[in-house]
């Protein structure tokens, strides 16, 4: 266990001795897991692709819940927080940089599975809560680029159908978007 920012370091030095090829091999190996790890490496693996990182992030947000009635995807209800906490990391890493309009669809779809997470995530509650509170921060730096009216329809709808208590930051992100859009007493409205 890497416990200390010592222990990383020199892990890290360590597997900078390694070989490009060890490394890779390693890597690859790591992808066959089925679980988030897995999930993550496989991205990571297609990460120098936007189209296929994108892609293979809809995948894994789309796997997040229960489907027709089955058992979860999820070993233990804990691999629901992990999964998403992986997922955010791939979305700010490889997507929000090169692409906010990706990032910010990346991010309404996998904050609309909030309620599935929820259902699957066992008595691991606060770690969905805790992804979907982060991935409100990240909509919120993605959305800087992007024309205020439209994020804000798309935004304000989520807010709304909170049903699970996990989109309060959200919802601070829309009161923050319609006060901006709204002028002070006294001012001007902002006709752009």
């Amino acid at each position: 266990m890497l416990e200390s920012t010592q222990d990383v370091a020199a892990a890290q030095r360590r597997l900078e001795g390694r070989s490009p090829q060890a490394l890779a091999a390693f890597i690859v190996s790591l992808a066959h897991d089925a679980g988030p790890v897995g999930e993550q490496v496989r991205t990571f693996i297609v990460g120098d692709d936007l189209a296929a990182t994108v892609e293979s992030l809809r995948e894994r947000i789309a796997a997040l819940g229960v489907a027709d009635g089955a058992a979860p995807r999820d070993r233990t209800g804990e691999a629901v927080g992990q999964r998403l906490g992986y997922i955010l990391e791939a979305i700010e890493t490889w997507v929000l940089p090169v692409d906010s309009r990706r990032a910010f669809e990346l991010l309404v779809l996998l904050t609309e599975r909030d309620g599935e997470a929820m259902e699957c995530c066992g008595d691991h509650h606060d770690s969905v809560a805790y992804a979907i509170e982060r991935a409100a921060g990240l909509i919120e730096q993605a959305i800087r680029g992007l024309p205020r009216e439209e994020v804000l329809g798309v935004l304000e709808g989520m807010a709304a159908t909170d049903e699970y208590g996990t989109r309060q930051r959200l919802a601070a992100v829309v009161k923050a978007l319609v006060a901006a859009r709204s002028p002070a007493v006294g001012e001007q409205p902002d006709l752009e």
